[in-house]
This record gives C-alpha cells, sequence and structure tokens, in this order.
C-alpha cells in the first residue's frame, strides 16, 4: 500500500533534489525519508531516483509519478485545510511580505489559501519588514512574514526558519581573500539593507556588538538590488546563501567567509493578538508548512551559457 508520508517524501526529494532538503522541509530525518522512498520504489518495483549523482536527481519514467503525487498531496491538504477554520473564511485577506518571500514561496503559499478557500480575494503586499511592521499595527493588514526583528506584545509570532545569509561579491570585485577578520569588511564598499529593513537592522546590530565600522555604504531596502549591485562588482553585500547556489557554482558570485560567520536570520508570520481567529492560525500553519526560502531566484541569477 502506497501511503502519504512515503509521496511526500519522493515527491520533496525531487522538488529540492536533495534527501536532506526534503528532510528539513518535512521536519524529520534523512533516514526516514530514504527509508519512505525505498518502500515506495519496492510497491512501484521500480527506482525513482539516479543514485549515481550528486544530488536526487529523479529518474525519467518517475516524471509521471511527481505530478499524479503532486495532485495527490494538494488534494490532501485541501481535506486538512477543511477541519482548521472553524468559523466563515473572511471576503479578503491582506498579506504582507518582503521581497525574499515574494521571490521565493508566496506563490506556493497563495496557491494553497485560493485551492483551499477560492472564494477568499488574497491581496499580497510586497514592501519593507518595517512599512509591513507599521501596516499592520494602522489595520491595513491582515498577516506579515518578515525578519524576526520587532519586539511588540501586540504581536502574535510564529516562527518559520532560519535563514542562512553569507558575505558574497562577484570575482570582478577584488578583494583578495576568500576568508575575512570581520573589521576588514571596513576596508570595502558594502552594499547593506536599509534602517527600513528588518534585516539591516539585525545584521547592523550585529556588526555594532563587534565594533565593525563600515566607513563605504551602498544602501538599498531591494533584495533584487542589492543582487544586481553584486553581480556588477559594485561590492561585498549580505544575501541569502541557498537561492545563489547556482550562481556560485558557475563562477558568478564568490562566498567571502568572515570570522566570525553571520548569525542565521529568524523569519515570522505574525499578526494582531487582538485580530486571532480560526483563518489566521490556519494562515500561520500553512505558512509553517509551504515555507521555503531555498529555491534559487532566475529573475536574478541568469546562468552562463556555453557559446555555439
Amino acid at each position: 500500500m502506497i501511503t502519504i508520508k512515503q509521496l511526500e517524501a519522493f515527491y520533496w526529494s525531487a522538488e529540492l533534489e536533495s534527501f536532506e532538503a526534503a528532510a528539513a522541509h518535512l521536519h524529520t530525518t534523512q533516514s526516514a525519508i530514504s527509508k519512505r522512498i525505498q518502500e515506495l520504489e519496492t510497491v512501484l518495483e521500480t527506482e525513482l531516483f539516479d543514485r549515481s549523482r550528486r544530488k536526487a536527481q529523479i529518474a525519467p519514467r518517475a516524471e509521471e509519478l511527481r505530478g499524479l503525487a503532486r495532485e495527490v498531496l494538494t488534494l490532501t491538504n485541501r481535506i486538512m485545510d477543511m477541519s482548521r477554520v472553524r468559523g466563515g473564511a473572511p471576503a479578503r485577506f491582506r498579506l504582507g511580505v518582503t521581497d525574499l518571500t515574494a521571490l521565493t514561496w508566496l506563490p506556493a503559499l497563495v496557491q494553497r489559501v485560493r485551492a483551499s478557500y477560492p472564494d477568499v480575494t488574497v491581496e499580497p503586499v510586497v514592501d519593507t519588514s518595517v512599512t509591513l511592521v507599521e501596516k499592520l499595527r494602522k489595520e491595513e493588514l491582515d498577516l506579515i512574514i518578515v525578519p524576526d526583528a520587532f519586539r511588540d506584545i501586540m504581536l502574535e509570532t510564529i516562527p518559520l526558519d532560519m535563514v542562512e545569509y553569507s558575505w558574497l561579491c562577484s570575482p570582478s570585485y577584488d578583494v583578495g581573500v576568500d576568508e575575512l577578520d570581520l573589521r576588514q569588511l571596513g576596508e570595502f564598499t558594502i552594499i547593506e539593507q536599509s534602517s527600513a529593513s528588518g534585516l539591516g537592522q539585525l545584521v547592523s546590530r550585529w556588526l555594532r556588538e563587534h565594533n565593525v565600522v563600515l566607513n563605504k555604504i551602498v544602501s538599498s531596502s531591494n533584495l533584487t538590488a542589492s543582487a544586481s549591485l553584486t553581480f556588477s562588482g559594485v561590492g561585498i553585500s549580505y544575501l541569502p546563501r541557498r537561492i545563489f547556489d547556482d550562481a556560485i557554482a558557475d563562477n558568478q558570485l564568490m562566498v567571502l567567509h568572515s570570522r566570525p560567520a553571520l548569525p542565521r536570520v529568524p523569519y515570522v508570520a505574525a499578526y494582531d493578538k487582538s485580530k486571532a481567529n480560526d483563518f489566521l492560525r490556519f494562515i500561520a500553519n500553512v505558512a509553517t508548512e509551504t515555507c521555503d526560502f531555498t529555491r534559487p531566484i532566475s529573475a536574478i541569477y541568469q546562468p552562463r551559457r556555453a557559446a555555439i
């Protein structure tokens, strides 16, 4: 018999191209993922992955199963969602996110909400985290997804993920080394997030704690702009590492290791405690299930093409 857990293990391993990443996404162990996939292969009497490759590369004949697994998991989620909201759903839902969420997993979140509640109009707003928090306080938004940089007893915060940030630069920006003492950053141009960014506030606070003074700064409140400036060789920036793995592998970006390393940044879903209801708790739960800050950003990174 095929189980939902087996299909989940197969689908997310195929999507994330990694048994380890699938285990993290499903909050289980890599050995459990491998066991479920092996069980599924036994039932279907076919290998689902090419294990000779470094990544979890799906076998060509398993592509049809990936589509079917997606349909089964979508229907399962919709059935589970029906039991989570006992009261009526609102006519409109105003969701605030920063550009990192917008460029990675926002589509998956919106699709999940629409699939479960087709009559709810989802109205996403993409802005800096400081602005999003202010709009939430003014009741202009219902729920926001931001770095956990704000302390407000009026807000209910639900942890989502810890995002790994790294110092990145273009190989054309001559640093001379790939490892720096943190205080050496003051010798270079640093592309930083503005004070309107919760991420920028967290990193600035962390640098001050380590007595680091940045002398040459280019400020940006937009991830796409920061990444574009970095690709162009303007300076060094701190960017979410996993979504730029392909650009690093293609030598369009290089990682600079600092001592100490940048801390991981916690992201949360937040809403006004006084407005709490089953629907907001449902959205927060769906956010924890769909949250994925690891997908490469194709809108920023364009891989080099071989000359013909």
